[in-house]
C-alpha cells in the first residue's frame, strides 16, 4: 500500500507543478516528520500575492486528491495548534497529527 500511496503522491505533485507553477515545491520527506504521520511532501503559495487563489487550489485538490490524504494550512499569527486543527482543510481521510504536546 505504501508504494502505491507514494506513486500516487508523486504524481498528484506533478500535476500540481504544471498546473500550478507559480506554487514553490519542495522535496518530499521519506519519513514522518514533525506532526505529520506518514511520508510527505510540501509545497507552498510561493509569496503572499498568490493568497487569493487558495480556491483555485482547493478545486484542484477536491478532485484530484484520490485515496490520498491531504492536508492544507496556513501560516497564520493563530499558531501552528490552530493552522493544523481548525484553520486547516482536509482532502481525504483526516489523519491523526502528532500535535498532542503542542501549545493551544
Amino acid at each position: 500500500k505504501n508504494s502505491v500511496q507514494l506513486e500516487e503522491a508523486m504524481a498528484l505533485r506533478e500535476k500540481m507543478m504544471v498546473e500550478f507553477p507559480w506554487m514553490r515545491f519542495y522535496n518530499p520527506k521519506s519519513r514522518p516528520l514533525g506532526p505529520h504521520p506518514i511520508p510527505m511532501w510540501e509545497a507552498d503559495f510561493g509569496g503572499y500575492e498568490n493568497r487569493d487563489r487558495v480556491e483555485d487550489i482547493f478545486a484542484f485538490l477536491q478532485k484530484e486528491h484520490g485515496n490520498l490524504s491531504v492536508l492544507v494550512h496556513p501560516h497564520s499569527h493563530d499558531g501552528d495548534y490552530a493552522d493544523h486543527t481548525c484553520n486547516a482543510q482536509w482532502f481525504g481521510d483526516v489523519l491523526p497529527l502528532r500535535i498532542q504536546r503542542w501549545k493551544r
